[in-house]
């Protein structure tokens, strides 16, 4: 295995594992909200741990891994419109996670420690909490596309 492949290997991977936790998290949600109360409330528990620890981490290597997937190539470069564009959008993307999606999620834990599950501001927090990461992953899935696609190239 050449670097190359090796660091085109990590930086699949870190992608399958962010992008597949966010479509994982999106079922986990229609599961818990069907079956409701503590359901709803252990789902977002689960969410708060995997957001802070697997999604963070596997969206920082997948940006290392392509970083560094550039920097190697003799093809590629920073300028070219594609990655430019996945860039981008990861940006948007980190910034909605670190920005209001794990402080929110934080948040929750620390009302969903002091109120009863059935609470209807802790179901109206969860909810807006799916729709955020709806638009996240939407945003991931176009970095697939983007990188399957390569315009510009």
């Amino acid at each position: 295995m050449s670097y190359f492949e090796f660091l085109l290997f990590g930086h699949l991977l870190a992608a399958m594992v962010w992008v597949g936790g966010g479509v994982a998290v999106q079922m986990f949600y229609l599961r818990a909200r069907l079956a409701g109360g503590e359901n709803l409330t252990h789902f977002a528990k689960t969410v708060e741990w995997f957001g802070s620890r697997i999604s963070t981490t596997s969206s920082l290597l997948v940006l290392i891994f392509g970083i560094l997937l550039v920097a190697d190539s003799d093809f590629y470069d920073f300028g070219m419109f594609w990655i430019v564009a996945a860039l981008a959008m990861f940006g948007v993307s980190f910034a909605m996670g670190a920005g209001f999606l794990g402080p929110e999620t934080g948040r929750l834990g620390k009302l969903m420690s002091e109120r009863p599950a059935d609470d209807p501001e802790i179901a109206q927090r969860i909810g807006r909490l799916v729709v955020v990461s709806r638009i996240e992953l939407t945003l991931l899935v176009l970095i697939v596309l983007d990188m399957v696609l390569k315009p510009g190239l």
